[in-house]
């Protein structure tokens, strides 16, 4: 960017392309020196400023989703599909992350055992080569960002009581994992709604639906939409204000954590009294 930059006729430094596009002059000098990935609404702007030609556009396109890719490293993604392979990469890359999950647990906040009966379950769509093991690790290394730092990575999930009730595993499996729950929704970075079956009909009732929000103000959120054969991710500017709006109605017409909490144990407290 910097040699295409010099090209121009107007010499642009990186104190006028700061002043020209409201950002600091440091943002333009780290990304010139390779330290940072420019946004993408930002990496758009400076090559329309170079007057960039077609082919220039797709390459320096291409170097940032590379880029990209490689500072967020997936140690368990050799099993993955390359769809969820790039969907978990800009999610390692998020400030926040938002779910909606009308039939099992997001995987976020899934115990092992209930993960590994989710694995056996869908076995005929399980990736070619991947086992319960590898699963099991790429679920641990995904729910690991809640846990990093400068900042955590905050979850906000919405979750239909039928994934409550739905006895995945078995009662002592459901059991635990509503424990799990109780004890997630305690973290202050997450946040846990459940949706009940008097709530009616909401927003998608047929697959699951993850939003990505980003902390740099030039990288456009994403969404996630899961089907029975996979996932795709939609970047459409229109098509995720649309899902990040239908995310919203559902979160303002579910109850409240505090409520949600009530509703989870008792439906705990339903499987444990039936398994005895």
């Amino acid at each position: 960017m910097q040699m295409r930059r010099e090209r121009c006729d107007k010499r642009w430094t990186p104190e006028m392309l700061g002043e020209e596009l409201q950002v600091a002059r440091t943002t333009i000098t780290r990304m010139e020196g390779g330290y940072t990935v420019p946004g993408f609404l930002l990496i758009r702007a400076l090559l329309e400023i170079y007057q960039a030609t077609p082919g220039e556009r797709a390459e320096a396109e291409g170097l940032r989703a590379a880029a990209k890719a490689s500072m967020a490293r997936l140690e368990h993604g050799a099993n993955m599909v390359e769809q969820y392979r790039t969907f978990r990469r800009d999610e390692a890359d998020a400030e926040r992350v938002r779910t909606l999950d009308n039939v099992i647990i997001p995987g976020f906040l899934q115990t092992p055992a209930y993960a590994a009966e989710i694995w056996r379950g869908s076995h005929r769509l399980n990736p070619a080569g991947g086992d319960e093991n590898g699963s099991a690790a790429e679920r641990r290394e995904r729910q690991e960002l809640l846990d990093r730092e400068d900042p955590p990575l905050a979850l906000h999930a919405l979750i239909d009581e039928a994934a409550l009730r739905r006895m995945i595993g078995g009662p002592d499996v459901m059991v635990a994992q509503l424990d799990h729950l109780l004890a997630a929704g305690s973290r202050p970075n997450v946040t846990i709604q459940v949706l009940p079956f008097s709530l009616g009909a909401y927003g998608p009732l047929t697959g699951a639906l993850v939003l990505l929000d980003f902390a740099d103000p030039d990288e456009p959120g994403l969404a996630y939409l899961e089907y029975i054969a996979g996932g795709e991710t939609v970047e459409n500017g229109d098509g995720v204000a649309t899902l990040s709006a239908v995310w919203e109605d559902v979160a303002a017409a579910a109850p409240s954590p505090r409520r949600s909490r009530q509703i989870i144990r008792a439906a705990r407290e339903a499987i444990a009294g039936h398994e005895h």
